[in-house]
């Protein structure tokens, strides 16, 4: 009979772990924004399907994405984001840069940077590939780890 114990407080203990594990996983979860033709060079890009993570979904939208480009081959962005919120919503982003076959470009400014953004407030994000040939981007935004 102690057997049977042991065995469903360890399944127990087991669930109650990997529901925990699903609980953060969830929370950390990164949202990604791109245009939805990454070869669309227009000055307003139709955007691609936008994932939020996190909770994000509930309070940022994408106002618009604007681009160009500068220095003949090098591609600028900027993306619109809004907090609908009644809250400060604190983010965390980073932009990835794509060639025309989709691959990744290694670029200097892959890291993760963090913003605020207050109730009701539109925040811009910018940015310049450092490398020629860039076509696409990908937007990546997660909640901050310490808002």
């Amino acid at each position: 009979m102690k057997k049977i114990t042991y065995s469903k407080s360890f399944f127990l203990s087991f669930l109650s772990l990997i529901f925990l594990l699903v609980g953060c996983a969830e929370k950390r979860k990164v949202g990604t924004i791109s245009k939805k033709n990454p070869q669309d060079q227009t000055s307003h890009p139709e955007v691609k399907k936008v994932e939020f993570g996190g909770g994000l979904e509930k309070v940022l939208d994408v106002v618009e994405i604007t681009q160009g480009k500068v220095d003949g081959d090098l591609l600028r962005i900027q993306v619109e984001l809004k907090n609908n919120s009644s809250k400060q919503v604190n983010i965390t982003h980073k932009l990835e840069w794509l060639d025309n076959e989709g691959f990744l470009v290694k670029d200097t400014s892959l890291g993760w940077r963090a913003q605020m953004i207050r109730p009701g407030e539109s925040k811009m994000i910018e940015s310049i590939s450092t490398r020629p040939k860039v076509s696409a981007f990908r937007l990546k935004i997660q909640p901050a780890k310490n808002p």
